[in-house]
């Protein structure tokens, strides 16, 4: 069996503290970055008439805010993308029949586009769409980083200050150097 200390008790003080501080300051850390992660929970309002009516409020106060006090990405998301599918399905359709008004050849050549046309309208927002989340990601972590920096800057400046004490204090203390000695005849 060992008889290394278990308990902050038998820990040694100052050791105990910087531990502390440093638990302290990982936790903090940690919880700021989970609070930012539940806030980035993507939102899905076709899940039931009840998160429906949710998520319809979530968007209206995200469209209202014209301060841009809160985050709508991942809110406005779900409206975006449908609009999008409905542009996507609608374009193409409507090209298809303004065509063959014109004329049936070009209404059956607009119909055979109309297809892949639809198809890579709906690739082009999805990948628009996903280009945003990823940045309002990688936003949202910059900004964790930033934040992780300026609380290590404060840790750090807390250890500081102790070092530079103590190295004022050895300083201040010269038994190590020599005195000069006259010179011998």
């Amino acid at each position: 069996m060992t008889d290394e200390p278990t308990t902050p008790a038998e820990l040694d003080p100052e050791e105990y503290e910087t531990e502390s501080r440093w638990i302290t300051w990982k936790e903090s850390a940690a919880k700021r970055f989970r609070a930012q992660q539940r806030d980035e929970e993507p939102a899905e309002p076709f899940r039931s008439p009840r998160a429906f009516r949710q998520w319809s409020a979530e968007t209206a106060r995200a469209l209202v805010d014209v301060q841009f006090h809160r985050t709508a990405t991942t809110t406005l998301l779900p409206l975006a993308y449908m609009l999008g599918l409905i542009f996507a399905i609608a374009l193409p359709i409507a090209i298809t029949v303004w065509m063959w008004q014109i004329s049936a050849v070009l209404g059956v050549l607009a119909g055979l586009v109309a297809v892949p046309l639809g198809l890579s309208i709906a690739a082009a927002v999805r990948l628009m769409l996903e280009f945003l989340v990823n940045a309002s990601r990688l936003a949202t972590r910059v900004e964790h980083i930033s934040e992780l920096a300026d609380d290590l800057f404060q840790a750090l400046s807390d250890v500081a200050e102790p070092v530079n004490q103590l190295s004022e204090d050895v300083r201040a203390v010269q038994f190590w150097r020599f005195r000069k000695r006259g010179t011998r005849k």
